[in-house]
């Protein structure tokens, strides 16, 4: 890792870390319990999109079945927590939430690794249908079996998450889920940076570049990719969990197909198969998002209207635009001092 790369991993950290201290001092935003959340949320959107990355932007596997892995995490996280629910309605026990984060996103991996054996065989357009047919069919569960997770109903009063005797509640506290959030965001974007530089993240890129070719120089595809698609799906249902624990309430809503889509937007408006492209794509995205609540109508297409606006003009993204950028300024510069 470069000296230019670390510098700036300190400067994004330390400008998170600054803006709740700013907040809390009314320098900005005035101690607003919405921006917190807003901030938790594209902290989350974050590690979602970061996961997604990995099967897309390094592995080169499109999928419109995300919510689904989102999904997994969130519900089985209440389930395993949840008094009224679950393991507490019918065993009456429960999980402390930090240990069934970590469970639930293993579930999700292993959901993963299982959708990945037949993905592993399709072409572009087969496995998106497949991701989706996954997504639709993850939905129908949670909608049909009321018994089990309410229904359309959904469930409320999701517990908050408690390590050694101290509560990250959202209700109560403004800003201590925020930095858990924050941790783990760090820790996510750390590991998928050791990840993509391993021998695994090579075989990732091959398979990206030319499967074929990845073939020929003795790299199992099929393997790699279910690797891929697992991970992914970890860092997915980890963050379903997370989203599930701060806003107290999940409901079938929430993981339809077009949540997916938003995903997808986020990754390819950021750019794909960098650190950072994934982190500047929640953020955008979210905020744009939030800002689009009175066009709720409109809001696929918008989203639609941006994929099509990135794939033709900006096909790597803001952080793809930038580096273009950066290498155009460094091309003037030696043709100046030539």
């Amino acid at each position: 890792m470069g000296k230019n790369k670390k510098l700036l991993y300190v400067i994004i950290i330390a400008v998170a870390v600054i803006i709740p201290v700013m907040m809390e001092h009314n320098i900005i935003f005035k101690q607003s319990k919405y921006i917190y959340l807003l901030l938790c949320l594209i902290g989350i959107y974050t590690i979602v999109t970061s996961g997604l990355d990995i099967v897309f932007g390094y592995t080169g596997q499109i999928s419109f079945g995300h919510a689904g892995f989102f999904c997994i995490g969130a519900y089985g996280t209440v389930l395993l927590t949840h008094p009224d629910w679950g393991l507490g309605k019918y065993l009456g026990i429960t999980i402390p939430p930090i240990i069934s984060i970590v469970i639930v996103s293993l579930l999700a991996a292993l959901v993963g690794a299982l959708l990945a054996i037949p993905a592993s065989k399709l072409v572009f357009h087969f496995l998106a249908l497949l991701t989706i047919a996954f997504n639709q069919l993850v939905l129908l569960v949670v909608s049909n079996f009321a018994g089990l997770t309410n229904g359309y109903i959904g469930i409320t009063r999701v517990p908050s998450i408690n390590i050694l005797g101290f509560s990250f509640n959202t209700i109560k506290s403004k800003y201590t889920y925020y930095f858990l959030v924050l941790f783990f965001v760090v820790l996510f974007l750390i590991i998928k940076e050791n990840i993509v530089h391993s021998r695994v993240g090579r075989s990732f890129i091959a398979i990206r570049e030319n499967v074929t070719a990845a073939n020929g120089c003795g790299v199992n595809t099929s393997k790699y990719k279910i690797i891929s698609f697992a991970i992914s799906a970890f860092y997915v249902g980890f963050a379903g969990a997370l989203y599930a624990h701060m806003v107290g309430f999940i409901s079938p809503d929430t993981f339809v197909q077009n949540t997916s889509v938003i995903f997808i937007t986020m990754l390819l408006f950021g750019g794909s198969g960098n650190l950072f492209g994934p982190v500047l794509g929640a953020v955008v995205i979210t905020v744009i998002q939030e800002g689009l609540q009175s066009l709720s109508d409109y809001r696929m297409l918008i989203y639609g209207i941006f994929i099509l606006v990135i794939i033709l003009f900006q096909p790597h993204g803001i952080s793809g635009m930038g580096e273009s950028l950066s290498r155009a300024a460094k091309r003037r510069g030696g043709n100046a001092n030539a």
